[in-house]
C-alpha cells in the first residue's frame, strides 16, 4: 500500500503536493494535529497555534481533513510567511500570483481613470456642438447678411472661446465674435429700413435738435427739471 503521507514514495505525483491528485478524497484520510504537522514538516506548536487561532478547523472527532486544513491555512495566512517545506513552492506561486493581481488591479484603475475622462470630453465636445447648432439657428439672418470671411473669422474665434471656457461660455453669440461686428450691426440695421423710414428718422433729428437750440437761446437747458428753474407754460409764457 502506497503511504501518502511519505514525501519520498514513488506514487505519482501532480502540481506542487507530494501525492496523486485526489488520493485524499479517495482515502477519506483524518489525521492528528502531530500528524498534520509532519505532514507539512512543520512544528506541533505551529499546527496548535494554528488550531487555536482559527486558521485551521478540527472536525468532531478532534481531526483534521488534510485538503480543507492546507485550504483553510493558505486562505487566513500570508503565504509567504509559512515555514511547511511542502507548501514552498505553492506560496511562492501565490506571491507571484498576488503580485501579478495588484498589477493588473491597478491598469484598470487607471483605464477606468481613461475611459471616464474619455467620456467627459466627449460628452463636453457633444455639448459645445449642440450649442453651435443652436447660436447659428438663432443668428442665422443677421449673419447671413455679413461678409463670408468675417462670419468665418467670427464662427472661429466663437469656437475657441467655448473650448476654452467650455460650455459656460455658450452664452456668447457669434456676431460678438465678428470683427468690427457693432459697425457692421449698425450697417445692418440701416440696411433693414426703407427710404421712408430714413426720411421720417431724419425729420426727427432735425426737429429734436430744433428744440434744443431754441431752449439754449431762451437761456433753458433741455435737462433742466429742477423745482427753482423756470417752466413754460403752452402759450410760451413762464409759469409763476
Amino acid at each position: 500500500m502506497t503511504n501518502i503521507l511519505n514525501p519520498d514514495c514513488t506514487a505519482q505525483k501532480t502540481g506542487i503536493l507530494p501525492f496523486a491528485s485526489g488520493d485524499l478524497d479517495r482515502s477519506g484520510l483524518r489525521l492528528t494535529r502531530a500528524e498534520f504537522s509532519r505532514f507539512l514538516g512543520v512544528s506541533k506548536q505551529a499546527v496548535g497555534e494554528w488550531v487555536t487561532a482559527g486558521k485551521i478547523t478540527l472536525g468532531a472527532d478532534g481531526r483534521l481533513d488534510p485538503r480543507q486544513a492546507v485550504s483553510q491555512l493558505l486562505r487566513n495566512t500570508d503565504p509567504a510567511r509559512l515555514r511547511a517545506k511542502v507548501l514552498e513552492p505553492l506560496a511562492r506561486d501565490i506571491g507571484k500570483l498576488q503580485l501579478r493581481v495588484a498589477e493588473l488591479e491597478k491598469a484598470l484603475a487607471q483605464s477606468d481613470e481613461n475611459a471616464t475622462f474619455h467620456e467627459e470630453c466627449s460628452n463636453e465636445l457633444a455639448a459645445q456642438l449642440n450649442a453651435f447648432d443652436r447660436q447659428l439657428l438663432d443668428e442665422r439672418d443677421v449673419l447671413a447678411s455679413l461678409p463670408v470671411d468675417k462670419v468665418i473669422d467670427g464662427i472661429t474665434a466663437w469656437l475657441k472661446r467655448v473650448s476654452e471656457n467650455g460650455v459656460a461660455a455658450g452664452w456668447l453669440t457669434i456676431l460678438e465674435c465678428v470683427p468690427d461686428n457693432g459697425l457692421d450691426i449698425l450697417q445692418h440695421e440701416l440696411d433693414s429700413l426703407s427710404s421712408g423710414a430714413l426720411d421720417d428718422l431724419e425729420r426727427g433729428v432735425s426737429i429734436v435738435c430744433g428744440i434744443q437750440k431754441n431752449r439754449k437761446l431762451r437761456g433753458g437747458h433741455p435737462d433742466d427739471t429742477s423745482p427753482g428753474a423756470p417752466q413754460q407754460n403752452e402759450e410760451g409764457g413762464e409759469d409763476e
